[in-house]
């Protein structure tokens, strides 16, 4: 079963990577490693990285556009008044718009990105995705959140927005933010007082007590709670559950090759062979079916043929014979009658195919009426004949006669037009 690997990116290139696997509900160890020995735990895993958040900046944009293309595109331009340094050397990622319209936004350099991702894709490690850390922490409704881990914190206000900064900075930046708070609840009745919710390790959690109680003072609720392992397995089950803004956006979209496991798709090949092997034999089947009933019917025109035009040789191509025989009869081929007759002989002819055991003594056609004398095993089969000549709708058969004489039916068949019947 395939797992997720979330990695937490250092601050310092040089530093040591930490990864955890999650697994369906329950969260691994934190492990702590070069990006070598991380490269067997990304084997068949989702692969999950978390950058620091101080380097990701994070921010709304008003883009009036629809299409990824023509928003990455107007991005930087939107942007540029707000940002430090040339637009060209940072990459802009964004997600859909917010409740209020506005397109959240992650800005990183394109240099730092890089420095991330080139020495995992060296050691054979490609990224799913890659996030910022403060993506990863909580946000609730009417709740400011506060993350604190390893000297640095990340707040995340009500509305989403991000402030990255070091622990001694932390308290100032708290009072400044529910300072505004507390403007906008005088100045707009329909904004909802936050509670404030604080996630520390235990030292930070006792160096800054005092400051919790007086913070506590300032909000209607104040929740504190212990990190018992660090910060890192509550920010990869964050984000797994609830994923922020990919980088890993335009030119930076992860290219995977689809793997083809032979092993697994063998039965199948096999099938789709057979299944190929079957068509063929089908249709060679068909083919050999309809050359068997072109033939009789070849056989079935010399018959009518030999009967209509007694010491013709129908030669190869009893069809090609009749229908000369026939232009050069008292009739025009292109006259109605003889159009007529070249119909009922095909419909003959057909009929025939089906009902064998059936010979052909005379035939004589006269004033749109094909008069037939037949040799049949038995009445069955003369019946048979005339409603598979009927079954065509262009012509109707009766049976005249039909005389016993040894061990065979002499029978007389009379093939008139559907209209004249």
């Amino acid at each position: 079963m395939s797992e997720t690997l979330v990695i937490r990116l250092p601050d310092e290139p040089a530093a040591p990577l930490r990864w955890v696997i999650l697994g369906g509900l329950s969260v691994g160890d934190v492990v702590t490693g070069t990006a070598e020995e991380l490269a067997a735990f990304a084997i068949d895993n989702k692969v999950v990285a978390l950058a620091p958040a101080g380097q990701v900046l994070r921010i709304s944009a008003s883009v009036p556009l629809k299409g990824n293309a023509k928003i990455r595109q107007a991005l930087p331009f939107a942007l540029e008044e707000q940002l430090v340094g040339d637009i060209d050397t940072q990459h802009f990622a964004f997600s859909g718009k917010n409740a209020d319209g506005l397109l959240p936004v992650a800005v990183v350099d394109r240099v730092l990105l890089q420095s991330w991702l080139d020495p995992l894709a060296d050691s054979g490690i490609q990224l799913d995705a890659l996030y910022a850390e403060s993506d990863a922490v909580e946000s609730a409704p009417a709740t400011m959140s506060v993350l604190i881990d390893e000297g640095q914190a990340i707040v995340r206000d009500a509305n989403g927005n991000v402030t990255a900064t070091d622990t001694p900075s932390l308290p100032l930046i708290l009072e400044m933010l529910l300072e505004q708070q507390a403007e906008q609840l005088e100045n707009d009745a329909t904004v909802v007082p936050v509670d404030l919710r604080i996630t520390c390790d235990t030292a930070t959690h006792e160096e800054y007590g005092d400051a919790w109680d007086k913070l506590r003072l300032r909000v209607d609720n104040l929740d504190v709670s212990i990190l018992p392992d660090g910060a890192l397995p509550l920010l990869a089950a964050n984000i797994t559950a609830s994923p922020g803004i990919n980088l890993l956006q335009g030119e930076y979209t992860p290219k995977r090759e689809l793997p083809i496991e032979w092993e697994n798709w063998r039965v199948a090949a096999g099938l789709l062979g057979a299944f190929v092997l079957l068509v063929f034999i089908l249709q060679g089947l068909t083919y050999w079916q309809l050359n068997r009933a072109d033939s009789a019917l070849d056989a079935a025109a010399g018959e009518v043929l030999e009967a209509t035009f007694p010491g013709v040789d129908p030669g190869d191509n009893p069809w090609n014979e009749l229908s000369n025989r026939l232009g050069s009869s008292e009739t025009a081929a292109d006259d109605p009658a003889s159009t007529s007759f070249v119909q009922a002989v095909e419909v003959l002819s057909a009929a025939f195919v089906q009902t064998p055991g059936i010979k052909m003594e005379t035939l004589n056609y006269r004033s749109g009426v094909v008069d037939i004398q037949l040799l049949a095993p038995d009445v069955a089969a003369l019946d048979n004949l005339s409603k598979l000549i009927a079954k065509d709708g262009r012509f109707s058969a009766e049976i005249l006669s039909a005389n016993p004489s040894d061990k065979v039916v002499k029978g007389r068949l009379q093939i008139t037009g559907a209209e004249a019947s």
